[in-house]
């Protein structure tokens, strides 16, 4: 049919309702394409030739599969690659592999930018939070220049429960906490400071944990004196 006969029928239909007597008819009769999926069925059962097995198999390529993965089947080839992986995955590095095996990730090498996420714990360790330091702790910096005592901030603490200290002193072998009232839940404080203070002292530190309102009116010689009693 032309396009200008089309489009001469889909005016004409425009505008028509169906009658009661047709609608009855058109019930309770199901459409002859319900639960078909695609044309297989009418395929089913014929013998193709290699060179159209071929043409299917290369158009399929980079197409993602549809329906549900757990009815996928694999071939043995793919079974044999997915199991090799999961040995690799299972096996830690001090295991032993059997002769001959090679584990997944020897020699594997990543780029972060494809995979910036990847060994995150690690690199987590060496980024300052928070970025910016606190008006207490800049506080407590200044008093410490002006002793001319050297420190470092941010420095990660190799405890069972690791983090990052805000001023340590390598001379002294001292750590200072400047704790937030709020945060820090005074005059109780927190659970995981109770926990990392002995932790830190049993791995032969000293822990000065100083309060935001003590250091606000806090002068140098007071600090002074909390670093004797420290």
């Amino acid at each position: 049919m032309s396009k200008e006969s089309r489009i001469k029928m889909s005016n004409s239909h425009r505008g028509k309702k169906l009658s009661k007597e047709h609608k009855n008819n058109m019930s309770g009769k199901t459409p002859w394409n319900k639960g078909l999926k695609g044309f297989g069925k009418f395929n089913k059962g014929k013998i193709r030739s290699i060179e159209t097995r071929k043409k299917i198999s290369n158009s399929k390529i980079g197409k993602k599969r549809s329906g549900d993965p757990k009815n996928w089947k694999h071939s043995e080839k793919t079974k044999k690659k997915i199991s090799l992986i999961q040995i690799g995955i299972r096996n830690s590095p001090k295991t032993e592999f059997k002769k001959g095996q090679i584990p997944w990730n020897k020699n594997l090498k990543i780029s972060k930018q494809k995979y910036p996420k990847f060994g995150f714990r690690t690199s987590r360790k060496k980024q300052i939070f928070p970025k910016k330091d606190t008006s207490i702790e800049v506080k407590i910096q200044d008093f410490l220049k002006q002793l001319g005592i050297e420190y470092f901030t941010h420095q990660y603490m190799k405890i069972e429960h690791g983090y990052q200290c805000d001023i340590l002193i390598p001379s002294m072998n001292l750590v200072i906490e400047c704790d937030g009232d709020y945060w820090h839940k005074y005059p109780v404080g927190n659970d995981i400071d109770h926990i990392r203070t002995s932790e830190l002292i049993k791995k032969g530190f000293k822990v000065l944990r100083l309060w935001e309102f003590e250091i606000k009116v806090m002068n140098i010689n007071q600090f002074m004196e909390k670093l004797k009693d420290g």
